[in-house]
């Protein structure tokens, strides 16, 4: 029997957890986080507990209640005695947006993670550089344990001792099998690099999983090429994600360095920005400006991080030692970056371990540099980093370009008017919006299922799919999946 079972993403965009099933073999497609439910009864200040296991998540359905899929540390702390071996075979990660990787953390280490080097390299990045959100993606670090110490007493284990490395496979564009399963994995463009859709040879025929995809990047041609062996594969299913089923609009990252590199060759001082931390193709866009216009774009030390990775991976990307990049170094703790009134041991104390292998590197930059010298920056700021504003003080005739999605919840709208306030404090607003999604429009992913002709298709993240049945001709069943329902191939 061949079955698929969705546990997420289900009319809501994101919270991928699908688990196909193909005789004794159990693959999960995605496993990540309902951002749109978790907000529903979390917030930054109410958590799920951790002493609580994963029982807090699935009081909610964040998580579904299975055996031999969770960690066996939370599951004996909760007095539930895990299985001796996974009941799953395997998590094919489309790409590493928590939508779809979050939940990595409750599941066991010793169930494969199949993805691209980079959606690991972006995990290692997540999971060194996170202060708060899910980690442990790459790393477990066992809880709740306790060992004899030499005194005769009792202590928690702590440190590097509790760490165990979950199992992954790199399967950058290529074949392989899980038991008797072969998998076709096949790069697609989207707003993160690494992103994978794939082909799973079933008993019943081929099921293709698209993740999230876009035809516009500088990757495009990889989802056209995805396209093209999807059709020839002759597929039996397909999984689609329809994101923007109900959006006509076209728009590009070509658009997107055009009109940038418009409004930044007519500012006389310092160009503001905020796109998203981990978006590789943003970067290089406005990293391309930046070298049409003689500028430095200034990055943040997640993003330095990051890019060391991909440079050590051999993943294109903007190398940190490029003489258009800066990192920034904010004043953190004490605030005494580069005073010397006080050591160096004293100065670095207020930064992280991983950040203070870039405080000697040639190519950092403050706030003090970047306020002297406003014309030659491009400074991405984010929501956290918008205070590095009082520093800089950015004079007149100086712009923000804002280059995020549109607010698409309540908690979104209420940041974006804190911001909006900070702007016009410092003479920023009004400001440009310049965006182009991660995502198909409705006539791309019509053009998709027309050009690849599944028997049947299973939209997902999405809150449209009834949406899907428009767009396909009466040859192809519309599958309206129903959350925790198990559907038979």
């Amino acid at each position: 029997m061949t079955s698929l079972t969705f546990y997420g993403g289900v009319n809501e965009v994101g919270g991928n957890k699908i688990l196909l099933e193909d005789q004794d073999t159990k693959i999960f497609l995605d496993f990540g986080m309902s951002f749109s439910l978790a907000n529903k009864y979390f917030d930054e200040f109410l958590q799920p507990r951790k002493c609580n296991g994963v029982f807090d998540l699935m009081e909610f359905d964040l998580l579904p209640d299975l055996k031999g899929l969770y960690r066996c540390d939370y599951m004996e702390h909760c007095n539930c005695k895990p299985e001796e071996k996974p009941n799953y075979d395997a998590v094919l990660l489309s790409h590493a947006h928590m939508d779809h990787s979050a939940y990595i953390h409750y599941l066991r280490e010793d169930i494969p993670i199949y993805c691209t080097q980079a959606s690991e390299d972006i995990l290692h990045a997540l999971d060194e550089t996170s202060s708060t959100g899910t980690t442990e993606l790459i790393w477990l670090r066992e809880s709740f344990k306790f060992y004899k110490n030499k005194n005769g007493g009792y202590s928690r284990l702590k440190g590097e001792k509790t760490k165990k490395e979950r199992v992954y496979n790199i399967i950058d564009g290529k074949k392989f099998r899980i038991n008797d399963v072969e998998v076709e994995a096949l790069p697609v463009s989207h707003s993160l690099e690494g992103a994978t859709a794939y082909i799973i040879h079933t008993t019943k025929g081929p099921i293709v999983y698209t993740g999230d995809f876009r035809f516009h990047g500088y990757k495009g041609n990889f989802t056209r090429e995805f396209v093209k062996r999807a059709a020839n594969a002759e597929p039996l299913a397909l999984i689609i994600e329809g994101t923007r089923i109900n959006e006509v609009e076209k728009d590009s990252e070509e658009d997107v360095k055009r009109r940038v590199l418009e409004v930044v060759e007519r500012t006389e001082n310092l160009v503001v920005v905020n796109f998203p931390i981990r978006d590789t193709d943003r970067m290089i866009s406005f990293h391309e400006v930046a070298k049409a216009t003689d500028r430095a774009l200034v990055i943040n030390l997640r993003q330095a991080y990051l890019l060391k990775l991909f440079e050590e991976s051999g993943i294109p990307a903007p190398r940190i030692d490029d003489e258009h990049i800066r990192i920034y170094i904010p004043r953190k703790g004490w605030g005494v970056f580069r005073d010397e009134r006080f050591p160096k041991k004293i100065q670095y104390e207020d930064y992280d371990r991983w950040e203070r292998e870039f405080l000697e590197h040639p190519n950092i930059v403050t706030a003090k540099e970047i306020k002297k010298a406003q014309e030659s920056f491009i400074f991405r700021c984010d929501f956290f980093e918008i205070k590095e504003l009082i520093d800089i003080r950015p004079e007149k005739g100086s712009v923000y370009i804002r280059s995020v999605c549109e607010p698409f919840d309540i908690e979104m709208e209420i940041d974006l008017k804190k911001v909006e306030n900070w702007l016009k404090h410092f003479g920023l607003y009004p400001y440009f919006q310049i965006h182009a999604s991660g995502h198909l429009n409705r006539d791309d992913l019509k053009y998709v299922i027309e050009e690849i002709q599944p028997k049947m298709i299973f939209p997902i993240h999405t809150e449209h799919p009834e949406m899907f049945e428009d767009i396909v001709d009466g040859s192809i069943d519309v599958n309206i999946v129903e959350k925790n329902e198990k559907y038979e191939i």
